[in-house]
């Protein structure tokens, strides 16, 4: 039931829209219950039986045919402002979930396979849209109509009544035994769909490598592997839908055999007149279809728990890295960057930083090298608050990094990663990702600094060119001198770069260094350095061994030590 509340909070907003919609599910109810009523005690008992007056024949046919109008005419409003109702909050739940996502920490993304939060947003909400779309917009009608009948009937012959009754809870508890198998199901299947959306993007994001390794086969047998689990579990769950409804109907009619067979005894007693029974049995008649249809839609309604009980895990998982209360925003800084006694850790992995003390100076270059694993990557993460260290603390220009928000702490800091990320827009979007409202002209200087204009000119559309999914119809170094041009544009106090020129051309390398050295001038600037023979014009160099910092000095007197740096230059340079 929790689950099911939080559910229905998201129709608040919509309440007069859904109030109308119920008083048109009321109209629609009371014209279907005014059929059976007109047929038995007024066609048959007052005239076929009765008056035999043509005249009033006449009239109540008439009266029939415009019942049937009305009630196709409140059918119509009701079905348009359910459906409309139920695709706004579905609207809105897609809205607040992705509205979450941006705001959880990057350790949500490390721990969670990017295909199975697509699943959550896109296919469990589906579910319950088509649940809302199919089932919501008929379900309140047929369970009144039910409501309606008993009432009737009851008013009509109280003991016949209690034949009806009398299935009412072998009707409940077997709906409520499906109900239950369907929700496991569905849950089960959902996560299916999860694991092909996870294949699906990681071969897509990865088909160089699938290719170049001649791996189609094994990934597309994969691929058929997992469909063929989640047939198997959804004809499963299609097996008790599928075996709901029949058996919904064999109760009922065992029920109506029993009302037929009392019914027939009263008439013949006298009891009952035969309008009387006609409009008893017309009534039973029109519970049959909402009854089944009520026992179907709890059916859907299992799956859609299933499906919102998945969405609300998301939303329920709270950011790890979150703005303290008072949290002040960050002025335009200097740049001073300092870690005190940082001990930080990934969860129960123990510890990977500890003890770090560092400063960085406004406008200096710090090049942070190490073997791999050493922490370089986990300590630059810690400036624009990625994470949180375990203890101590990380300040710029002597703010504390946890009292300011983020959204200030982030305009301040600028990244050029080695993975370069594009989106599928023009290269104008992309370069002004960080400053959306930036002039033309703006733009423009940005990627001449970046070495970006050339090639940029030179392209059909120009600046308008659409990069496509993750830059790809750029080169490697274009991509780069892209994200560079961000960077620039977005003109930050601190830069941290991921050297990114190893995989590149001599020539495209050559433009990423110099439009690289343009950034980082008056910035102060932490390099993560792969390749040591880059990083001579460092102001300081780092070097982090077994979590802690060895050695803190320039090129030359690090190498003068013959030290863990030395050691490592000397290595690369033999190579």
């Amino acid at each position: 039931m929790s689950t099911t509340r939080r559910l229905l909070s998201y129709f608040r907003s919509y309440w007069i829209l859904l109030t109308l919609a119920i008083v048109c599910t009321g109209l629609v109810t009371l014209t279907t219950l005014a059929l059976p009523w007109i047929i038995g005690k007024n066609l048959i008992d007052s005239v076929i039986l009765g008056e035999k007056d043509l005249r009033l024949l006449n009239l109540i046919v008439l009266g029939l045919v415009a019942v049937v109008a009305v009630k196709g005419l409140f059918s119509y409003a009701q079905t348009y402002l359910m459906c409309l109702v139920g695709f706004k909050t579905i609207t809105n739940i897609r809205n607040h979930l992705y509205e979450h996502l941006q705001r959880l920490s990057l350790s949500f993304y490390k721990k969670k396979r990017t295909g199975e939060i697509i699943s959550r947003v896109i296919n469990d909400v589906d579910v319950l849209q088509n649940t809302i779309a199919n089932t919501a917009v008929n379900f309140f009608t047929n369970l009144l109509v039910l409501l309606g009948v008993l009432g009737l009937i009851f008013y009509i012959h109280w003991r016949l009544s209690l034949f009806v009754l009398a299935i009412l809870p072998i009707l409940g508890i077997t709906a409520s035994r499906f109900g239950l198998r369907i929700r496991k199901f569905t849950r089960s299947v959902q996560g299916k769909i999860a694991n092909i959306s996870s294949i699906l993007q990681e071969t897509i994001a990865g088909i160089e490598v699938v290719k170049s390794f001649g791996m189609e086969a094994r990934e597309i047998e994969r691929f058929k592997e997992e469909n063929v689990r989640t047939l198997q579990l959804t004809m499963k769950r299609a097996r008790i839908i599928a075996a709901l409804t029949p058996v919904m109907e064999v109760l009922t009619l065992i029920g109506l055999t029993g009302v037929l067979w009392y019914g027939g005894r009263e008439v013949i007693r006298g009891i009952l007149t035969t309008g009387e029974l006609v409009t008893f049995l017309g009534y039973i008649g029109l519970a049959v279809n909402p009854l089944s249809q009520v026992g179907q839609a709890y059916g859907f309604y299992q799956q859609a728990m299933a499906s919102a009980e998945r969405i609300f895990e998301i939303l329920d998982t709270q950011p790890e890295i979150r703005e303290l209360p008072g949290a002040v925003d960050l002025p335009r800084i200097k740049g001073w960057v300092r870690f005190k006694d940082v001990y930080f850790g990934y969860g129960r992995k123990g510890m990977v930083l500890e003890n770090i003390n560092l400063e960085v100076k406004p406008g200096e270059k710090v090049a942070l090298v190490g073997l791999s694993g050493a922490g370089k990557t986990s300590l630059v993460s810690l400036i624009p608050r990625f994470y949180d260290p375990a203890s101590g603390t990380v300040t710029i220009d002597g703010y504390d990094v946890k009292k300011v928000t983020l959204g200030s702490l982030g305009k301040q800091i600028g990244i050029v990663s080695q993975e370069t990320i594009l989106f599928n827009a023009s290269i104008r979007d992309n370069i002004a990702y960080g400053k959306i409202d930036a002039a033309d002209e703006e733009i423009i200087m940005a990627a001449k600094k970046a070495n970006a204009h050339g090639f940029i000119s030179r392209l059909p559309s120009g600046y308008n060119t659409r990069v496509g999914e993750r830059g790809a119809r750029l080169s490697g170094g274009e991509r780069q001198r892209i994200a560079i041009a961000r960077a620039i544009l977005r003109d930050p106090r601190i830069l941290i770069l991921d050297e990114a020129t190893s995989a590149l051309d001599s020539e495209s390398e050559l433009l990423v260094k110099e439009a690289l050295e343009r950034l980082m001038e008056n910035r102060s600037t932490l390099v993560i350095a792969h390749r040591l023979s880059t990083i001579r014009g460092a102001d300081r160099i780092v070097v982090l061994n077994q979590r802690k910092i060895e050695e803190i000095g320039s090129h030359e007197e690090l190498l003068t030590k013959g030290n863990l740096y030395a050691r490592l230059y000397k290595t690369q340079f033999k190579r």
